[in-house]
């Protein structure tokens, strides 16, 4: 077993929020980003952040090919991996509801709410897959807020915004979710 550097469990969280998601939005949404005008038909990369405080890393499958002889049964590799499970990311609103918004005019892009159709403002020039897709990255953070692993997900783009459940005899923040998909995930370990 190897030895614990901390002076502390590895297990302890102080926070809930033990994920950090970070990426840049797509080039479709670059046309429409500014910094300070806030409108139904802009959004603010610069206010992009996300408290992730939920999220599941997909299992990764190489399934065995089953081949049969004589009465017994041989197992090989397909050397494939399965096509990935989307991913669901719940995540923390911010007070002005800007991170919300992004992914709200993201899968706008993808299907109008007024037309009904695929780009309806023009955003999307020549390159039609690269322009709406974009790389996301989730760091896991360990106790003491450090990056310690790192989930790139490529080629990523939303499928669904979860709902907004407003509860004010709690009294605590307002949360949603967004699922995507993506074509390939790589992790690496972080010293």
């Amino acid at each position: 077993m190897a030895d614990n550097i901390y002076q502390q469990s590895v297990l302890n969280k102080s926070r809930n929020d033990k994920f950090k998601l970070v990426f840049q939005i797509p080039n479709a949404l670059k046309k429409i980003n500014t910094r300070e005008d806030r409108s139904n038909s802009r959004v603010i990369q610069d206010s992009l952040q996300f408290a992730i405080y939920g999220t599941v890393v997909p299992a990764i499958t190489v399934p065995a090919l089953e081949i049969r002889y004589a009465g017994s049964t041989l197992y090989n590799s397909t050397h494939s991996k399965s096509s990935y499970p989307p991913v669901t990311v719940n995540f923390t609103i911010d007070n002005e509801y800007n991170n919300y918004w992004v992914i709200y005019k993201w899968l706008n892009l993808l299907h109008d709410q007024y037309s009904g159709t695929f780009d309806y403002d023009g955003l999307i020039q020549d390159d039609v897959f690269r322009d709406y897709q974009t790389d996301l990255t989730i760091y896991g953070l360990d106790e003491y807020n450090n990056e310690v692993i790192k989930f790139t997900y490529t080629k990523a783009f939303p499928t669904d915004v979860g709902g907004i459940t407003f509860n004010y005899r709690e009294g605590t923040e307002i949360e949603s979710s967004f699922t995507f998909v993506y074509s390939q995930m790589h992790t690496q370990l972080l010293v």
